[in-house]
């Protein structure tokens, strides 16, 4: 009897595991598939954050730190390219043109708060910390590390992958705000040599008047969001990287493009979403 029991089970497990590589053979499949994992690999990494030990925050520390060395500069760099070339370059001039060069601050203030400073640090924080975190851990695959501390018995999402996520949540607000301070401080200082009647202390009396704290919360809470989905995409596919050397690159390729296409839906989804919970946001001011 339990000898037909097993054989049942067997056979059940083969209809399933048929059943499931015909659904991820269909168009879409996939990604479904791929979709379904990340988020299992979040839950999971989620469900350990409240259970010790926590050993692994010395690991989070360190990813946080080469994440922000890797980030900062080029970040700074494209901020302030955006700012010269768009800010004033092109949004200044119109609204030179309208006659409110005075209201320059604010606007920019604002606008750069809800989109390039956070398109910016997004696009940069995916490309470079997260391409170079599924990058890591796919050497460490092909290499079998990984494989050799399971046998060990280290649990790998809780050594490797939860430090990294929480890391990769975490630094993404920091280097959000360090975006948005630069990037007005590069106002600041070149807003005056192109329009002589936007002083330092009209500068600050304007976006003293633009500033709203839910735009602050907003800008914060899209930043740990933007971190938390880095961090798991990137770590999913470094730990399903295979094929040597070139599946490593395929993987940090395919995670590359796959965090671009998130941060883009997040944002739209966030901001839309924002914007109908608090429509008063969408006032002028000052």
């Amino acid at each position: 009897m339990a000898l037909t029991d097993d054989r049942a089970g067997r056979d059940a497990a083969a209809v399933a595991d048929r059943i499931a590589g015909g659904l991820v053979r269909q168009p879409g499949g996939s990604a479904v598939q791929t979709a379904s994992e990340t988020a299992g690999l979040f839950l999971k990494a989620g469900r350990m954050l409240f259970t010790g030990p926590y050993g692994w925050w010395r690991d989070c520390v360190v990813e946080m730190s080469l994440a922000l060395r890797r980030c900062l500069l080029p970040m700074m760099l494209s901020i302030a390219a955006f700012c010269l070339g768009i800010a004033i370059g092109f949004v200044g001039m119109i609204i030179k043109t309208l006659g409110t060069s005075d209201r320059i601050p604010g606007g920019i203030y604002t606008g750069f708060m809800r989109e390039p400073s956070i398109w910016v640090m997004s696009m940069i924080f995916a490309g470079v910390a997260g391409s170079a975190l599924a990058a890591d851990l796919g050497a460490r695959r092909i290499r079998e590390e990984l494989d050799a501390l399971s046998v060990l018995g280290v649990d790998n999402v809780r050594a490797i992958v939860l430090p990294r996520i929480v890391a990769m949540t975490l630094v993404a607000p920091i280097l959000g705000l360090l975006t948005h301070l630069w990037s007005m401080f590069v106002l600041l200082v070149c807003l005056p040599l192109y329009f002589p009647s936007v002083g330092h202390a009209t500068f600050f009396e304007v976006v003293n008047a633009f500033l709203i704290p839910g735009d602050l919360f907003a800008f914060l809470l899209k930043c740990v969001l933007i971190g938390a989905l880095v961090g798991t995409v990137s770590c999913y596919k470094g730990l399903t990287a295979k094929g040597g050397a070139e599946g490593v690159g395929r993987a940090v390729n395919q995670a590359v493009v796959i965090m671009f296409l998130g941060l883009w839906i997040l944002n739209g989804v966030f901001n839309s979403a924002f914007l109908a919970l608090f429509p008063d946001v969408q006032t002028l001011r000052g």
